[in-house]
């Protein structure tokens, strides 16, 4: 068995879809090889921007407990749709078996490390840059994934 499981975080960047594209292609090396997917979402932004967008003055009134959670699932619900926008078409001709998990972001490289632990993974594949802000030739969050996981990382261009 070359890798039982190969996790890719996946963020909707052209980056992260050739990084899902090549463990894929690793995957079919070997049927008993799973692909993970983490899709971390940003979700408290995602919320202050559809509040901003709905409410349209500063002084608009303060949504309930129970809006702001429905606003939250809407905002996870729309993020798996996107997700899977992007991703259906490549792992349907992967042939490997494949699972999907999406999680709200906090600290991305500390969150894809620990995921690859937890799930223990013997690779991790993930595209050289996000689409967040750059640091050099790697995105900040590659790059420290690449300093502290310990497992292989494979860094994919795009």
């Amino acid at each position: 068995m070359l890798y039982k499981t190969i996790v890719v975080p996946y963020d909707n960047s052209e980056s992260a879809h050739a990084a899902l594209i090549e463990a894929m292609k690793i995957a079919t090396l070997d049927s008993d090889s799973t692909v993970r997917i983490l899709h971390i979402v940003d979700t408290e932004q995602r919320v202050i921007d559809k509040l901003e967008a709905k409410s349209g003055t500063p002084d608009a009134p303060k949504p309930s407990s129970v809006a702001l959670r429905a606003l939250f699932d809407e905002v996870i619900h729309e993020a798996d749709t996107e997700l899977h926008e992007h991703i259906d078409p490549v792992i349907a001709v992967g042939g490997s078996r494949v699972g999907i998990d999406i999680v709200e972001e906090t600290l991305p490289g500390d969150q894809i490390v620990a995921y690859a632990k937890d799930h223990e993974a013997g690779l991790i594949v993930m595209g050289s840059r996000g689409l967040g802000a750059l640091r050099g030739i790697l995105g900040s969050v590659s790059s420290h994934v690449l300093r502290t996981a310990p497992m292989p990382v494979m860094i994919v261009k795009q």
